[in-house]
């Protein structure tokens, strides 16, 4: 939509009444712009009101409070949505990565180790299922050269299925989709000499994130409703859109 043209392709550019190529006008551009600061108006304010732990205010928050230049991986499932969803921007210069396609989930600790060694402290924003994944990712620990903080959102089990319709079948979706494990990630923490905390609100979460560690690995967790988190996007994903 910034009017560049390209032989060959309609992208940024659209067609008269008479077929001739022209950029778009002002006027869509400025829909656009207004549409956009209305949408993020109406999603900073209710977040901003949400004192419980819930899934979407942490990517909310994060785009927020991490030192600029912040490396983050993003892991698949739910935690890539909400970034989309919910990221505010902003002039922090936060540097994402992430894995798509089929295999996406693959190696999700390795890669986000592999970005923080040697490099700037880092984030890694993840759901339970993906680190459990690659749990053994951590057997890096004593050769790893940096900080990562992992961000764990609890929900014990796979929250992007609570979105889809077969949700509403259960049995079998507890057991063979969503697929909960019950896991103590405390005492997991521990088998790997890795430091593990629980979070239970948002200031705890903004103290241990305004300054990031130099060196070390751990683990900041977050329980939360994997059902009513999702009833949540449904919800208000919706109300947006409505509210335009």
């Amino acid at each position: 939509l910034g009017g560049v043209q390209d032989r060959g392709s309609s992208r940024g550019i659209a067609p008269t009444e008479k077929g001739v190529i022209t950029s778009p006008s002002n006027e869509s551009l400025q829909l656009w712009h207004n549409t956009e600061i209305q949408v993020r108006q109406t999603i900073d304010q209710k977040l901003s009101s949400i004192k419980n732990i819930i899934e979407p205010k942490v990517s909310w928050l994060l785009s927020q409070i991490l030192p600029a230049g912040t490396p983050i991986f993003i892991s698949n499932s739910m935690p890539v949505r909400d970034v989309e969803f919910f990221w505010k921007p902003n002039n922090l210069e936060i540097q994402p990565f992430f894995n798509r396609g089929a295999n996406g989930i693959d190696g999700t600790l390795s890669t986000a180790l592999g970005i923080a060694h040697r490099n700037q402290s880092s984030i890694l924003l993840t759901g339970d299922l993906a680190l459990l994944h690659d749990t053994n990712g951590f057997l890096i620990n004593h050769k790893f050269v940096g900080h990562l903080t992992i961000i764990l959102i609890n929900n014990n089990g796979g929250g992007i299925f609570e979105m889809l319709p077969v949700a509403k079948f259960d049995p079998p979706f507890e057991e063979f989709f969503a697929t909960p494990q019950q896991i103590n990630f405390a005492q997991l923490c521990a088998t790997y000499g890795v430091e593990h905390q629980i979070i239970e609100h948002w200031e705890q979460l903004k103290e241990k994130l305004n300054f990031l560690q130099n060196n070390g690995i751990r683990v900041l967790e977050l329980q939360t409703d994997r059902r009513a988190d999702a009833k949540w996007r449904q919800d208000n994903l919706s109300k947006f859109a409505k509210g335009l």
